[in-house]
C-alpha cells in the first residue's frame, strides 16, 4: 500500500508540471475545510489538501472532518474520518493523502490501528465495526449492532495485549474482543450516553470511559469494575458536566485533560483531582473542539476556542498556544474560517501540526 504513495507524488509532480488543474470534492460554498499543516509550532499554515488519482490531482478541501486518528508506530501516518464522506489516510505527514473505497460515502464514527502492526485497522460507521489486516486493501465485517439508533462512538486497542479490542457505544455498552475481533462480549452497561474511550497506554487495563452529561468513569483492570471520577469535577462547577473531549497526556503518567464547556481541567493522578486551567476566555464563553498537548513536552499546549450561533452555524475560532503548561497563552491566526475540530501533533517532529476543520450539519 505505501509503496503507491510513491506513484502518486510521482503522479502528482507530473500534472503539476504539465498544468493541469486540481479537482475538488465536496460542495465549493463551504469555504475551505479538509486538513492544514504547520511546520513551526502554529505560526504558519498550509492546507495540505492533495489527493492524487489516476483520473487527476483531486482535493480534500471540501472534507468536512469528523475525526483524526494517529498511527501509534508511525508519527507521519493519519487518518480522517469525515462526516459521510468516508475515510482519507496519509503515509506521509498529510504531503497527500488517499481514499479507502470500501468506505465511500459513509460516516465514520471510529477508528483505531494496532500499535503492534500498522496493517490492522478497525473502523465502524457506526452500525458495524470492520477491520483490515493489509493496510485498507480489504475489509472484513467484524460485528454489527442490530438495534436502531445505536452506533459505536470509540474503537480502541489494548496496548499490552493486541488481541484485546474495546468498543463503546451511545448507549452506554461497553464491549470487547479477545481475540481480535472474532467474538465479541457486552463488559458494561453504563446506562446513559457516551462519547469518548481511551484505553491508557501507559497503565495496563486502565481505560477511561467519558459521557455527555455524567462525567467521567475509570476501569483499572480491563472493563470489569468502573470507578466514578465527578465529585472533584462537581465540586467545580459550572458546565464541567457539558462535555467536549478527553485527551490522556502521553508524556507522562497518570496525567489526562478533561475539556467542557466550562473549560479545560488537568489531572495528575488518573482523575481523582483536577486542576483548572486558566484560560484567556472566560468558563462557558467558547466551544472547545481541537485540543492537543505535546507528547515530547507536556508543557506545550493548543487549542482553538470557537463561538457558535443558532443551529452551531461557526462564527469565528481562535487559535491558542501555551508554552508553560497553561499558565500564559498567545493567540494565533487560523487559516480558514470553518470550523477547526481535531489538532493533531507529529509524535517524532513535535513543530508539525495538523488541523482538521469541518462544519456541523
Amino acid at each position: 500500500m505505501r509503496s503507491k504513495i510513491t506513484v502518486f507524488t510521482l503522479l502528482l509532480c507530473a500534472i503539476t508540471v504539465m498544468g493541469a488543474g486540481c479537482i475538488s470534492i465536496g460542495k465549493k460554498d463551504s469555504g475551505p475545510m479538509g486538513v492544514f499543516r504547520s511546520l513551526d509550532k502554529g505560526e504558519n499554515w498550509e492546507a495540505v489538501s492533495a489527493f492524487p488519482t489516476p483520473q487527476g490531482v483531486k482535493s480534500i478541501a471540501g472534507i468536512k472532518v469528523y475525526r483524526m486518528f494517529e498511527d501509534p508506530s508511525d508519527p507521519n501516518a493519519f487518518y480522517l474520518g469525515t462526516r459521510g464522506q468516508g475515510l482519507f489516510y496519509t503515509y506521509d505527514n498529510g504531503d497527500s493523502w488517499q481514499s479507502v473505497p470500501f468506505f465511500a460515502g459513509k460516516f465514520i464514527y471510529a477508528l483505531a490501528v494496532d500499535p503492534k502492526d500498522k496493517c490492522s485497522i478497525y473502523a465502524s460507521d457506526g452500525v458495524h465495526i470492520y477491520k483490515t489486516t493489509d493496510c485498507s486493501r480489504t475489509w472484513n465485517l467484524m460485528f454489527t449492532e442490530e438495534r436502531a439508533n445505536e452506533r459505536f462512538v470509540s474503537i480502541s486497542i489494548d496496548n499490552q495485549n493486541t488481541k484485546v479490542v474495546y468498543a463503546a457505544e451511545l448507549n452506554g455498552d461497553i464491549l470487547v474482543s479477545r481475540d481480535e475481533g472474532r467474538s465479541w462480549q457486552v463488559i458494561k452497561r453504563f446506562g446513559f450516553q457516551l462519547q469518548q474511550m481511551e484505553v491508557d497506554h501507559k497503565t495496563a487495563n486502565r481505560i477511561f470511559v467519558a459521557s455527555y452529561r455524567k462525567g467521567l468513569y475509570r476501569s483499572d483492570d480491563g472493563g470489569k469494575n468502573w470507578t466514578a471520577l465527578n465529585d472533584e469535577l462537581k465540586k467545580i462547577g459550572g458546565d464541567t458536566f457539558n462535555f467536549y473531549r478527553l485527551v490522556l497526556n502521553t508524556s507522562q503518567k497518570d496525567s489526562l485533560y478533561w475539556i467542557s464547556k466550562y473549560g479545560i481541567l488537568r489531572s495528575d493522578n488518573a482523575g481523582a483531582s483536577w486542576t483548572e486551567l486558566k484560560l484567556l476566555t472566560p468558563p462557558g464563553a467558547v466551544t472547545i473542539l481541537a485540543f492537543a498537548v505535546n507528547p515530547k513536552n507536556a508543557n506545550e499546549i493548543y487549542y482553538t476556542g470557537s463561538q457558535l450561533g443558532e443551529k452551531n452555524v461557526h462564527i469565528k475560532s481562535t487559535f491558542y498556544r501555551s508554552n508553560d503548561g497553561g499558565v500564559r497563552w498567545e493567540t494565533k491566526k487560523l487559516p480558514t474560517n470553518t470550523l477547526p475540530v481535531m489538532i493533531k501533533i507529529n509524535a517524532k517532529n513535535d513543530s508539525s501540526l495538523l488541523m482538521g476543520f469541518s462544519i456541523l450539519d
